[in-house]
C-alpha cells in the first residue's frame, strides 16, 4: 500500500511538471519582454532611469490590446534570442532585423518598420564616404547585430565588437576606431546626445539588409505569435503605429 502511495505521488509530480513545461505564453497574465536599452529611439533609459523609445510604446500598446501586463528584462543585445529560446523572456522587442538565419531559431511577428543602416564617422574625419573607404580600417558594432555580421564581410575592415551602441560611438569619437554603423533613426539620435554633438557625424547610408524589423518569440508560440500580429494589425488600421512612428523617428 504504501509503495502504491508513493507511485501516485510520483506520477502526480510528473504530470503537474508537465503542465507547467505544455503552458503557453498566454496563459500568463505577465509577459516578460527582452530589450537592450542603448538603441534610441527604439529603446533606452531616460534622466530618472525608466525605459522609453518606440519599441517600449508600441509593446506595452501590443500587451494591453491582449490583456497581458508586461515585465522589462534589459539584457545584452547579444544575449537576447538565447535566453528567449531558453525560454527567461517571452518576447524580444528591440530592433531586431527579422533575418532569414534568425527565422531559423524564432518566430517573427509581422515586419514594423524598416530603415538604412548609417555609418558614423569622427567629426573631423572627411575621408571615409562610402564603402570602399572602409578598406583598411576599424569598424565598431554592437555584439549579435546585422551591423556586426555586415562589417565583418566588408573587405580590409577590422571589427571591434561591444556589447552598447554607446561605446561603439564613444570608441569613434575618441579616434579609436575609424567608422560606426547603426539604423539610420539611432544615428540621428547619437550625432545629437549631449557626450557626442560635435563629437561625431553621418558620413554616409547604406542598405545592409532588405529585412524589416519585428518582435520575435519562440517557434513553438504559435497563439502568441497570432495574437501579438493581430494587435499589430489592428495598430496599423487606426493609424495609432504611424502615430508612434512620428513620435519617436525624425524621419
Amino acid at each position: 500500500m504504501k509503495k502504491m502511495y508513493i507511485i501516485i505521488l510520483l506520477i502526480t509530480a510528473i504530470l503537474s511538471v508537465g503542465v507547467t513545461t505544455w503552458a503557453g505564453v498566454l496563459d500568463n497574465d505577465v509577459i516578460k519582454v527582452g530589450t537592450e536599452s542603448t538603441y534610441p529611439p527604439y529603446e533606452f533609459r531616460d534622466e530618472n532611469n525608466n525605459l522609453k523609445g518606440f519599441d517600449i510604446e508600441m509593446m506595452e500598446a501590443i500587451a494591453e490590446k491582449i490583456g497581458k501586463k508586461v515585465e522589462w528584462v534589459d539584457m545584452p543585445f547579444d544575449s537576447l534570442i538565447p535566453a528567449l529560446l531558453s525560454k527567461k523572456i517571452d518576447i524580444i522587442a528591440a530592433g531586431l532585423s527579422a533575418t532569414a538565419e534568425r527565422a531559423k531559431k524564432v518566430s517573427f511577428s509581422t515586419p514594423y518598420e524598416i530603415s538604412l543602416s548609417t555609418f558614423i564617422v569622427n567629426a573631423d574625419n572627411n575621408s571615409i564616404k562610402n564603402i570602399e573607404d572602409l578598406n583598411g580600417k576599424v569598424v565598431t558594432a554592437q555584439l549579435g547585430t546585422v551591423q556586426d555580421a555586415y562589417a565583418k564581410s566588408i573587405e580590409g575592415v577590422s571589427v571591434k565588437p561591444f556589447q552598447k551602441f554607446d561605446d561603439c560611438v564613444r570608441e569613434v569619437a575618441l579616434g579609436r576606431a575609424d567608422a560606426t554603423l547603426m539604423d539610420r533613426p539611432v544615428a540621428l539620435k547619437f550625432v545629437e546626445q549631449k557626450d557626442f554633438e560635435g563629437k561625431v557625424k553621418i558620413a554616409f547610408d547604406h542598405e545592409i539588409t532588405g529585412s524589416g524589423k519585428a518582435l520575435a518569440m519562440n517557434l513553438d508560440e504559435g497563439d502568441f505569435t497570432e495574437a501579438v500580429n493581430k494587435a499589430l494589425d489592428e495598430m496599423v488600421k487606426s493609424g495609432e503605429l504611424d502615430n508612434m512612428k512620428a513620435k519617436w523617428f525624425k524621419e
